[in-house]
């Protein structure tokens, strides 16, 4: 493997590290609380990383990565365990998935709402799932101190 993109997977895994243990933190009791009845709780916002993630992974298989499966684990949302689970399960799906690819360097479709179309290597991929890890992260330090948590801090 690309010495680049093991590198960039080790960075991502300690990121993803520190996000795990904070979900282990949360009191069962707190996992479905929410800070506003608009936004979600714990449970959904891990509910959705895991729904992302699965889309980079299943993109980066088929050269394509679009978001347009909106498949997901309403149990992720309610039971704490499980959502911390699947977390694990999809990073190491996640290294396995680029561990197997003989080019690094193959471009890959990434369809952005936003954005438009573009190509992207594993390189950039991986700074996506860092970026939306830290974004969640930022979210997980709102919620912990609103519902009083205490101090937690990701870096």
């Amino acid at each position: 493997m690309d010495e680049k993109i093991k590198e960039l997977l080790e960075e991502y895994q300690e990121i993803r590290e520190r996000t795990i243990e904070f979900l282990e933190s949360i009191p069962n009791e707190k996992w479905t609380w929410k800070p506003h009845k608009l936004l979600g709780s714990f449970g959904m916002q891990v509910r959705h990383m895991t729904t992302s993630q699965n889309s980079y992974i299943q993109g980066i298989k088929r050269g394509r990565i679009d978001f347009s499966s909106k498949e997901f684990n309403r149990e992720l949302e309610v039971n704490k365990k499980l959502a911390i689970e699947k977390l694990k399960e999809l990073d190491k799906e996640l290294n396995q998935t680029i561990k197997s690819l003989k080019n690094h360097k193959k471009s890959i479709t990434f369809v952005d709402g936003v954005a438009g179309t573009t190509e992207v290597q594993i390189e950039e991929i991986i700074h996506y799932l860092m970026g939306h890890e830290y974004y969640h992260q930022g979210i997980f330090t709102c919620y912990g101190r609103i519902a009083g948590l205490g101090k937690f801090l990701f870096m």
